[in-house]
């Protein structure tokens, strides 16, 4: 009776161990289609996320190519909307956007120098008096130290000697190796031009809300304050173009232009843009003393042209922007790319 008891059971456990088989093969088929669908949505999504990048570069390709065949695109009137970073340009199925930002009517600075690494003073009064500006623009408080300024006269100059601004009654001196070694995370002080714009945020005195500016808030009555970094660069000759500056930059240039004047300089430009210097003395505003005072300063046709391209693809959800900073050789129209990221 055990023997046949026994034999009664086998089949049952043969059973048993093949529905634990099945049961094993369900689950691994079940993991191998999840990963499979895992993995073809990965694929699926780097596919999306590639044509968005080739949008980007077609948006880079096609700034060029304007900036080859146009003398300034930014002043045709025609041309100047499909660069502000607004309009969908269409490629294939999909589109891009481009915005192109000319340099030359900044401030350089990596020119408040000169060959011998002593400051300018012209160009150290002007970054003075931007700072003023900015921080006019804040209500309660000036976060901007004068003392940024002689740190950058020496992030620049090759010495260790600290800048001494003598004619600023505070804030008036600058930063080398001792105070950058001080830092919890030391490193040095570079003693060389700028490469980068956002190497600034590497210089004492600046804060990241210093260079990007702040943001408003309507409902708690916080105004909004422009950054630093949209009125300075690291690319020309240092001399600013009086077709392209801000109304900002313009006020800078000598304590005597007020807003008013800056800001007829500007609206005369959306008429035509300025042949010669000499026509500023034709601004409303405008005084002799004025005009003697800047005319070193500013330009009108920059010895070659840097334009910082932002290019952004879109496909479906996925987006992806680039940034290019461009110079264009006054003499033979050719464009190089000088700088390249992927933001």
């Amino acid at each position: 009776m055990i023997q046949e008891s026994s034999k009664n059971s086998e089949p049952g456990i043969a059973l048993i161990a093949v529905l634990l088989i099945i049961m094993v093969l369900a689950v691994i088929i079940l993991e191998f289609n999840y990963e499979s669908r895992i993995k073809l949505h990965l694929a699926d999504n780097f596919h999306l996320a590639a044509k968005a990048l080739n949008c980007a570069e077609a948006g880079i390709t096609i700034s060029m190519a304007a900036l080859r065949q146009n003398e300034d695109i930014l002043a045709d009137e025609k041309l100047n909307p499909f660069f502000s970073g607004i309009v969908q340009i269409p490629i294939e199925e999909d589109y891009c956007t481009i915005s192109i930002v000319d340099e030359s009517g900044k401030i350089n600075i990596n020119t408040l120098i000169a060959s011998d690494g002593q400051f300018i003073r012209q160009r150290v009064d002007q970054m003075l008096r931007l700072v003023d500006i900015l921080n006019s623009e804040y209500e309660e408080h000036s976060p901007i130290s004068y003392g940024l300024i002689p740190a950058m006269i020496d992030w620049v100059d090759s010495d260790d000697d600290i800048t001494l601004l003598p004619f600023v009654n505070r804030e008036n001196m600058g930063a080398e190796n001792d105070y950058y070694q001080s830092l919890a995370d030391p490193y040095l002080c570079k003693n060389a031009p700028f490469d980068m714009l956002n190497e600034l945020l590497l210089v004492k005195g600046m804060t990241i809300e210093i260079f990007q500016g702040q943001a408003g808030n309507e409902s708690e009555g916080i105004k909004p304050v422009h950054g630093i970094q949209q009125f300075l660069t690291v690319y020309g000759d240092g001399k600013i173009n009086i077709n392209e500056a801000s109304i900002t930059v313009i006020q800078s240039l000598y304590e005597m232009i007020d807003y008013t004047l800056a800001q007829n300089i500007v609206e005369q430009r959306k008429y035509s843009l300025y042949e010669s210097i000499e026509q500023l003395q034709k601004i409303p505003g405008m005084t002799p003393e004025i005009y003697k005072s800047i005319r070193g300063l500013v330009t009108i046709k920059p010895k070659g042209r840097y334009y910082t391209v932002t290019a952004t693809g879109v496909v479906g959800q996925f987006v992806r922007k680039i940034q290019v900073v461009l110079r264009k050789d006054g003499q033979t129209a050719q464009v190089t790319a000088i700088l390249r990221q992927e933001l």
